[in-house]
């Protein structure tokens, strides 16, 4: 029986849990939210199992305070394959909601970066969410009038420092995340710490 002696040259990450809620501390300008999700990596990951973007259900905190989580409970389960760090993976989230006038309009934009090695099971996380501001005053009349945000046409460019340069953003709330991370093979290649 041969048995193979050569070291793999790759790495395994899983990555298990859910997006849990989202917070809006002066409460949500929409009466119902969705969220879309995306992870994104560099060029040298393989994705080999699980959902790399997905759509979160409606959900409001009407029945509570406004300024209650709104929960989504929306499971997050990937695996991917490296040969390096470069291009760790993250995960961008937009957010939607139906204003006043029933228009469904862009509420913000949330990144996280997935937790490294050695993360503890079911860690925390929680990430803010951004929203773009109007460029000018005729935009925030306009903004306001049609009941549509501001909205980013590649919102991947949060993940690139330097084409984000200038980009008017405010805080408007925080997703929280419950995300555990196993790798496997990593040590062969000296990267535990």
């Amino acid at each position: 029986m041969e048995v193979n002696t050569t070291a793999a040259s790759y790495f395994n990450i899983f990555i298990t849990g859910h997006m849990e809620s989202a917070i809006f501390p002066l409460g949500p300008d929409a009466s119902d939210i969705l969220c879309r999700y995306e992870c994104i990596t560099g060029p040298d990951w393989e994705h080999v199992s699980g959902s790399k973007e997905g759509i979160t259900q409606y959900a409001s905190n009407r029945n509570g305070n406004f300024n209650d989580p709104i929960v989504f409970n929306m499971p997050i389960e990937l695996t991917y394959r490296s040969t390096n760090v470069f291009g760790w993976p993250q995960i961008i989230v937009c957010l939607y909601g139906k204003t006043r006038w029933g228009i469904e309009t862009s509420l913000g934009y949330s990144r996280l970066h997935v937790p490294i090695f050695g993360s503890e099971c079911n860690q925390r996380i929680k990430s803010p969410i951004l929203r773009p501001l109007c460029s000018n005053t005729l935009a925030d009349i306009t903004s306001w009038i049609t009941g549509r945000n501001p909205e980013l046409k590649d919102p991947k460019i949060l993940l690139d420092n330097t084409k984000n340069k200038g980009l008017s953003m405010e805080s408007y709330g925080e997703i929280e995340f419950v995300l555990s991370v196993i790798t496997r093979g990593s040590a062969r290649l000296g990267l535990e710490y």
